[in-house]
């Protein structure tokens, strides 16, 4: 099954996905379109609350129509999201902004864990971890090439050059999703709605969720906070951009770490990564020291996306220990609620926290991921066969 690891088109799509030109400033383009910051900010939370309205509904077409189908009905949404945040701007009308936010909250559910459900059914264990960890690098490479190209696109076509070559990646992803090899097709088994309801309320699904949360917190925290801490070392901002350039080049290495980890050390290295990703965190948070925050920095990314990679297949092993692979969307959709809903109580307890500065948050968030590391390779180990 070697050359099953060579997806082209699912490659393509990822790294389509990734060339967002318009990211460095997606905020310029709602607030030179007319709106104001307290606007922008409604339209952020209206966008977490489509996306947790529709996570189990569009998690369970997925589980009704497909994988594969899926992955394209999500690459027509994200088109459609794309045209619409180009009309939004140049229209500069607010109602056509909530229009848009509601199909990319579309968009985000139907996509939300459905390449890593596919990804699990189409692989054996021993390859699942480094394919997903290769499609991320396809999307980290098209991160890149946007973040290069970026700056002289905006220099020679401006806000409305970003969005159109925006739209285009977005079209060119659409169409190499019709390229996608389909799904294999599981074997149909008698499970419940009453068990997948169940399934959101146990000890064992509320670790998984507390994992997916630290891990989407710890991202939430560099790429809104690095930044800050730059400031507090007296460092210009504008650096920001060769250290984002820096952590995405040296997050590509996650591949090439995971070929070089056995299978049955995959829970063992979750932990292991947790750990690490701990307590550079909370030295982080601790140091202001230049020599040491900043290799910190360019490293943090990578010792965060490795584990990620591993819980991945190891929240994937738990629903077929259940016995729930016929509901895995919806129950990945159920998890995904659960990280969005851990995700708003951080953020208002940061918000708290903020006035003894932010590095309390990083340390404190560090030494959740140390705790967490631990239960979870004890609680797991009991559940799955490694």
């Amino acid at each position: 099954m070697k050359n099953k690891l060579h997806i082209d088109n699912l490659e393509i799509m990822a790294f389509m996905d990734g060339l967002v030109f318009f990211s460095p400033v997606s905020l310029l383009i709602r607030t030179k379109a007319g709106l104001s910051l307290e606007q922008f900010f409604v339209l952020q939370a209206f966008l977490s609350i489509m996306i947790f309205v529709f996570e189990i509904p569009t998690g369970k077409i997925t589980d009704r129509v497909g994988y594969k189908k899926t992955l394209v009905l999500s690459q027509g949404m994200w088109l459609l999201a794309r045209i619409l945040l180009m009309l939004s701007f140049f229209s500069g009308n607010f109602a056509v902004f909530m229009i848009e936010a509601v199909v990319e909250g579309i968009a985000i559910s139907f996509s939300s864990g459905t390449l890593s459900a596919y990804l699990y059914q189409q692989y054996e264990s021993d390859e699942y971890v480094v394919k997903n960890a290769r499609i991320g690098n396809c999307g980290t490479a098209g991160f890149i090439v946007s973040a290069i190209i970026y700056a002289g696109l905006y220099h020679f076509f401006g806000l409305e050059g970003l969005l159109v070559a925006t739209v285009i990646s977005s079209a060119l992803g659409l169409v190499a999703s019709f390229g996608i090899e389909k799904e294999k097709h599981l074997k149909e088994k008698e499970v419940t709605e009453k068990k997948v309801k169940k399934l959101a309320f146990n000890l064992e699904n509320t670790m998984i969720v507390v994992i997916l949360a630290c891990v989407s917190i710890t991202f939430i925290l560099i790429n809104f906070f690095y930044v800050d801490k730059l400031e507090n070392l007296g460092i210009s901002e504008e650096w920001m951009s060769a250290i984002i350039l820096g952590y995405s080049l040296i997050q590509m290495i996650s591949e090439k770490l995971l070929k070089m980890i056995s299978e049955k050390k995959y829970l063992l290295t979750f932990m292991l990564g947790f750990l690490t990703v701990g307590m550079m965190m909370i030295v982080f948070g601790m140091s202001d020291h230049v020599l040491i925050v900043i290799p910190i920095m360019l490293l943090l990314p990578l010792a965060v996306i490795v584990p990620e990679y591993i819980f991945d297949e190891i929240e994937n092993k738990v629903i077929d220990a259940n016995g729930l692979e016929n509901y895995r969307a919806e129950v990945l959709s159920i998890y995904n609620m659960g990280v969005n809903l851990v995700e708003i109580i951080f953020l208002f307890a940061s918000a708290y926290v903020s006035r003894a500065g932010i590095s309390l948050s990083f340390i404190l968030t560090g030494c959740t991921m140390g705790v967490i590391g631990v239960a979870g390779f004890v609680m797991f180990s009991k559940k799955i066969d490694q």
